[in-house]
């Protein structure tokens, strides 16, 4: 899918995020750009003999109680993070109250876990009574995008596409086909997710964790290198302001850049495991929307999550597009695998490389794997000129997208 509208213009203007380094945009770019691992051990995966993987990515302990108790005791925890990232960005974009007629594009991979073991703990005890109707508005598909629209009063169109680890950047693209659109004039949009041990046991049973570096878990998820296993399982949420070119000059708002191509497809032939053709087919249509040619990429922040088969099959897409020549680096050995919130919390990375024209460099990348194609692997921050990234998000299940970014004109 790509869109066909040929304007206006669509310009990012604030951000608000949630992440393993804490709350706020300033915490997140400060600890990718510094290098940092927030991957660390965990209790519930060490208890658990079964599951190989004992490492994850938790967001540090936030107060909520800012939160008026009427909105917080219908959030999950996800919705928590999303409220608190919708809050940022607006504030950002300059606005104190959501404008008239917001759209809200946000979703997650799944609902919230622990409140689910919670009710059907309940069921399984005989005791339904001591389920509450709260519980029942912090699982539904769209809780985060109901209870934080409903809490902040954003009264425009609300979207939650729920599309696994592509939930996030979807949402980016979807507001942005609707901004172009002329559908709504302004859009809030990305994705949430919280950690529950679950995600990791699933992923350890389709052999796609990480499990040989439990005993040094900074260095665990390590995308395109030899000894990769897998990913690591993360949380956090990403939020972007998107509107008209037009509309953020008459405000007078800050551009921090511009999107200028998106597109999605589908795998067709294994849900768990990606094709390069199918990668490429969706790079090439994002830089056919952007208008734009291979060479003018600066950078492909890749997915990337430190899979085996993933890894070399993202590498065979880029080299098959851009050549080997192209810069590629991703941020999950920063970040872990925030699944729904990846797209959206690397946006806003790709958005700031634009503006510092740094290359972060990709976490523990020692030795790159033979099996993947030749590219121009980034291993460490190098400032260069950086105008136009791709940056990809494909989900298992075979939902892929990719969107263009250029740095403000």
């Amino acid at each position: 899918m790509t869109n066909s509208f040929s304007n206006p213009k669509v310009v990012i203007t604030a951000m608000g995020a949630v992440s393993p380094y804490g709350a706020g945009v300033p915490a997140l770019l400060d600890g990718l750009f510094a290098g940092e691992s927030c991957c660390h051990t965990v209790a519930e995966l060490e208890a658990l003999p079964m599951v190989k993987t004992k490492v994850a990515v938790t967001v540090p302990e936030m107060d909520f109680s800012y939160i008026p108790r009427r909105d917080r005791r219908s959030m999950s925890r996800m919705a928590k993070y999303a409220y608190a990232a919708a809050q940022e960005t607006l504030k950002s974009a300059g606005y104190d109250t959501p404008p008239q007629g917001l759209g809200f594009f946000m979703g997650s991979t799944l609902n919230s876990i622990s409140v689910w073991m919670e009710i059907c703990g309940h069921c399984h005890n005989g005791h339904l009574e001591l389920v509450k109707t709260s519980d029942f508005l912090q699982i539904m598909n769209h809780s985060p995008l109901a209870t934080v629209s409903q809490a902040l009063k954003i009264n425009g169109p609300c979207v939650g596409a729920s599309d696994a680890c592509a939930t996030g950047l979807m949402n980016i693209g979807l507001a942005y086909l609707a901004v172009k659109s002329g559908f709504v004039k302004q859009a809030l949009c990305g994705g949430t997710e919280e950690y529950h041990p679950m995600f990791s046991a699933c992923f350890d049973i389709m052999q796609a964790t990480s499990h040989n570096f439990n005993t040094s878990p900074k260095e665990a998820c390590r995308p395109f290198d030899k000894d990769r296993t897998g990913l690591v399982c993360s949380e956090g949420c990403g939020l972007l302001f998107l509107e008209t070119e037009e509309n953020a000059k008459a405000r007078g708002a800050h551009i921090l850049a511009e999107i200028i191509g998106f597109a999605s497809n589908t795998e067709t032939e294994n849900m768990a495991y990606p094709s390069a053709e199918t990668l490429r087919e969706c790079m090439q249509a994002a830089l056919q929307d952007a208008h734009i040619t291979p060479d003018q990429v600066d950078l492909l922040n890749a997915h990337a999550t430190g899979t085996v088969i993933g890894d070399i099959a993202e590498t065979q897409a880029a080299q098959a597009v851009f050549g080997p020549a192209i810069c590629v680096n991703s941020l999950k050995g920063h970040l872990g695998h925030t699944m729904g919130a990846s797209g959206s919390l690397e946006t806003i990375a790709c958005v700031d490389m634009l503006n510092r024209q740094t290359l972060i460099g990709t976490k523990n990348l020692q030795t790159p794997d033979d099996r993947c194609a030749q590219v121009r692997f980034v291993t460490q921050n190098e400032t260069r000129p950086v105008n136009i990234i791709l940056k990809n998000s494909f989900a298992i299940g075979g939902n892929n997208c990719s969107l263009v970014l250029r740095r403000p004109l």
